[in-house]
C-alpha cells in the first residue's frame, strides 16, 4: 500500500541530504541518506528497524516519523542532533509528514538538510564544511610546479604574506584556491593562531548567521553558547571559500561585521571584537560575480585589496611531469606501492586532456590508477576508462599527431577553452581519439550511454551513494536524479 507512493516520495530526494519513510508502525521501509565527511550510517541495514534503533539518542516522544504515525503531526524547520549507529553525530533541519491514505495514516516521510555543528568548535576536520587549525598547514613550497605562471603566483604568495591586506582569490574549481589561502596564512605573522575555512555554499544559508556570529542558549530550540567563526578564528584567518554561493543579504551582515570588527551573537545584545584577517574565494572571475549579482558590489570592493588569479591547470600543462611526480610519491607511501611513473603514452595523454576539474581531479585520476596498476608504470589499462575508452577498445591511438574524431563528454572545447577569467584562449586540439558510434544512434542516445557507463565504472566498490558523487564530482541531487532517469541500481559495500 504504502509502496505505490514511493515514486512521487522519491522525488523529493532531488532537493534534500536524507529521505526516510516510515510505515504505520513507524519502521524504516526507505532510507537514503547523503551523509558528508566519514559517518558510517548503513542505510539498507537501517530497514525494519525504527528510527530509535537507529538513532540511539532519540527517543519515541521525541521522533518527529512517531509523532507523525501516532498523533498525525507536521513538524516543519525543527533541529535535532541525531547519533548514528556506526558512530558520530550531526545537527540535522528535519521535516516530517504523516501519508494519508483515504483518512487514514499509513506512514510518515522525512526529509533531512544537514547542519554542520562542528563549525562552532575549536577543531574541525570535516572535508568541504569548516576547518580550523593551527599546523599542518600547506607552505608556498607545497605549490607543486615551475611554469611561469607558478613562479610568479609564488612570488606574489610570498609578498602578500607580510602584509594584513584582505585578499579575494579565484580560479576554477579544484585549482588550488585553499591551498594558496592556507599558504598566505602560513607566510604570514598569523601562522601561530587560527586558520578557519568555511566553504559557504557547504550549508543553509538560513544558518551562516548563527555559524559566522554564534549563538547564545535559549535563542532558538537547541542553542547553546557558541562562538561564531569570527570569534574563533580572532588573531588569525579566515578563509571564506566559494563567497558567490552566499546569499546577498548574509553578504551584507558579513560586510558589517568586517568594517566594524565586532560581532553579536544570536540572541545577545553584547558585542564582540575581533581581529581577524580576510581571505575569500570565488570559482569564476569576481567581475563576472558582480554582473550576475552572485556579489555585493561593496562586499568585493572591502575584499579585493589584493587580488590573486590560481591558474588551470591546462593553462600550465608544462608542470604535469612534476604533478605526476609528485603524486606517484605521495600514493606510494600510502598505498605502499612502488610505481616508477607512467608510460609515454600515458604521459602524452596527461599532458593533452584538458583537466575539466584541475588539480584535483588529477590526483583523483592518479590514486585511481594506483588500484589497478599491475606493473611498475601506470598503463593505459589502468586509467579511468572514460579517458581512454577508445585505447580500451583498440580503437584509437595516444600520442598521435592525427585529429580526433570526437572528444569526451563534460570536456571543454578543444579548440577555445574557457579561461578564469572569462577570455577564450586557442589552443590544439587533444591528440587522443574515442570511438564513435554508428550514425543510426542519435547525439542524445550515445550521451546517456557514455553516462550511465561512467556512473556505472565509478561505482566499484562505495561505500555510499554521497562517495559516487564525489567521484563524478557532481552534487548528490544530480546524481539521484540521475539513477532514476537511468533506472540504474548501485551495489554499495
Amino acid at each position: 500500500m504504502l509502496e505505490a507512493y514511493y515514486d512521487v516520495i522519491t522525488k523529493i530526494e532531488n532537493f534534500v541530504d536524507g529521505l526516510m519513510i516510515v510505515d504505520d508502525q513507524c519502521r524504516i521501509v526507505y532510507n537514503k541518506q547523503f551523509l558528508p565527511g566519514g559517518f558510517d550510517l548503513k542505510e539498507k541495514e537501517s530497514i525494519g528497524k525504527t528510527p530509535m534503533e537507529v538513532y540511539p539518542n532519540l527517543k519515541a516522544e521525541d521522533s518527529t516519523c512517531c509523532r507523525a504515525i501516532h498523533f498525525g503531526e507536521t513538524t516543519v524547520n525543527q533541529i535535532q542532533k541525531l547519533e548514528y549507529m556506526g558512530g558520530g553525530e550531526m545537527l540535522v533541519l528535519d521535516n516530517t509528514f504523516p501519508i494519508m491514505e483515504n483518512g487514514k495514516i499509513i506512514g510518515a516521510v522525512s526529509t533531512s538538510k544537514y547542519l554542520d555543528t562542528a563549525a562552532l568548535k575549536n577543531f574541525i576536520d570535516l572535508p568541504n564544511m569548516t576547518s580550523s587549525h593551527k599546523d599542518g598547514l600547506y607552505e608556498v613550497k607545497d605549490i607543486v610546479g615551475e611554469s611561469a605562471l607558478i613562479r610568479s603566483l609564488k612570488q606574489k604568495l610570498v609578498r602578500v604574506s607580510k602584509t594584513n591586506a584582505s585578499v579575494l582569490i579565484y580560479g576554477e574549481t579544484g585549482s588550488g584556491k585553499e591551498l594558496v589561502a592556507q599558504s598566505i596564512h602560513s607566510g604570514s605573522s598569523r601562522r601561530g593562531a587560527m586558520f578557519v575555512s568555511q566553504n559557504c555554499a557547504a550549508i543553509p544559508h538560513t544558518l551562516l548567521e548563527s555559524i559566522f556570529f554564534g549563538t547564545t542558549k535559549g535563542s532558538y530550540t537547541g542553542a547553546e553558547n557558541k562562538p561564531g567563526l569570527f570569534e574563533i578564528a580572532s588573531g588569525g584567518t579566515l578563509f571564506l571559500d566559494e563567497l558567490n554561493s552566499m546569499d546577498l543579504s548574509m553578504q551584507a551582515k558579513l560586510l558589517r561585521a568586517i568594517e566594524e570588527k565586532k560581532v553579536t551573537r544570536i540572541g545577545s545584545h553584547e558585542p564582540k571584537k575581533f581581529d581577524v584577517r580576510i581571505i575569500a574565494a570565488v570559482n569564476e572571475h569576481p567581475q563576472s560575480c558582480i554582473e550576475r549579482q552572485l556579489m555585493r558590489p561593496d562586499l568585493f570592493y572591502r575584499l579585493s585589496s589584493v587580488q590573486i588569479k590560481v591558474p588551470s591547470l591546462r593553462e600550465r600543462a608544462e608542470d604535469i611531469p612534476m604533478l605526476t611526480d609528485h603524486f606517484i610519491k605521495l600514493f606510494n607511501r600510502e598505498y605502499a606501492m612502488t610505481l616508477k611513473g607512467v608510460t609515454p603514452e600515458i604521459a602524452d595523454l596527461l599532458r593533452d586532456y584538458s583537466w575539466p576539474g584541475n588539480v584535483r581531479e588529477f590526483k583523483n585520476v592518479i590514486e585511481s590508477a594506483f588500484n589497478f596498476a599491475a606493473s611498475s608504470h601506470i598503463s593505459v589499462e589502468d586509467l579511468p576508462e572514460f579517458m581512454v575508452e577508445g585505447v580500451a577498445l583498440g580503437q584509437a591511438t595516444i600520442g598521435t599527431t592525427s585529429p580526433p574524431v570526437g572528444r569526451f563528454v563534460g570536456q571543454p572545447n578543444s579548440k577555445t577553452e574557457a579561461l578564469a577569467d572569462g577570455q577564450p584562449q586557442t589552443q590544439s586540439p587533444p591528440n587522443y581519439a574515442m570511438t564513435m558510434p554508428p550514425e543510426s544512434v542519435s547525439l542524445s542516445d550515445a550521451l546517456d550511454d557514455f553516462e550511465k557507463h561512467l556512473i556505472l565504472s565509478r561505482s566499484e566498490g562505495i561505500r555510499s551513494l554521497s562517495e559516487l558523487a564525489g567521484r563524478l564530482q557532481i552534487s548528490k541531487q544530480s546524481l539521484n536524479y540521475k539513477l532514476q532517469k537511468y533506472n540504474l541500481q548501485i551495489r554499495e559495500r
